[in-house]
């Protein structure tokens, strides 16, 4: 008797591979959405690719046994690679709008932090509030990606956090040039 895909991804794909699966697809899928009319439609098509490869490497990859022990907290390397991918290219093509920090998600159910945010050190008050409104909003969108568990929830979750780290990101190039004024100095 030969068994489904659907059924050797449940005995083979841990709780925790199945939620980064989820979290690569839907990802996937809001930077596909992003790419009609989008200047760098290429760059978010291979991000795309990438997720999809990752998403399909953490469902059909049997968890590493050591020992008889299963190992439930280790990325596999056929997923690593590709989210690895994600990360040069979106560090490689600023343009494209997309930041490197977003791909950490998708890995957060191995227990791996997300990359924290440090103060962008802005001279002005007005920037230095909207920088830390910033990173609040992003800990609060993190913290609750890490504890709900609706995939509708989820994907807005992720939709929300690929625009703060955009937010993020501009804010970081306003804030250097207006530190880089002579009254700043």
């Amino acid at each position: 008797m030969n068994a489904t895909a659907a059924e050797r991804t449940a005995r083979t794909a841990t709780r925790r591979n199945r939620e980064a699966a989820a979290r690569a697809r839907d990802l996937a899928e809001i930077l596909r959405t992003r790419t009609y009319g989008h200047p760098h439609r290429d760059v978010l098509l291979i991000l795309v690719g990438h997720l999809h490869t990752a998403a399909e490497a953490f469902e059909n990859t049997a968890p590493l046994v050591m020992g008889g022990v299963t190992v439930t907290n280790v990325i596999p390397a056929d997923a690593g690679m590709p989210l690895m991918e994600c990360q040069m290219v979106a560090g490689d093509h600023p343009q494209a709008g997309i930041a490197e920090a977003v791909f950490a998600y998708i890995t957060a159910p191995f227990g791996r932090r997300t990359p924290g945010l440090d103060p962008l050190g802005a001279k002005s008050p007005q920037l230095a509030r909207q920088d830390a409104e910033l990173r609040t909003q992003i800990a609060l969108a993190e913290h609750q990606l890490t504890t709900e568990g609706d995939p509708t929830t989820r994907y807005a979750l992720l939709a929300t956090l690929v625009n703060l780290h955009r937010k993020f990101i501009r804010l970081g190039a306003i804030v250097a040039t207006d530190n880089a004024r002579p009254c700043n100095r």
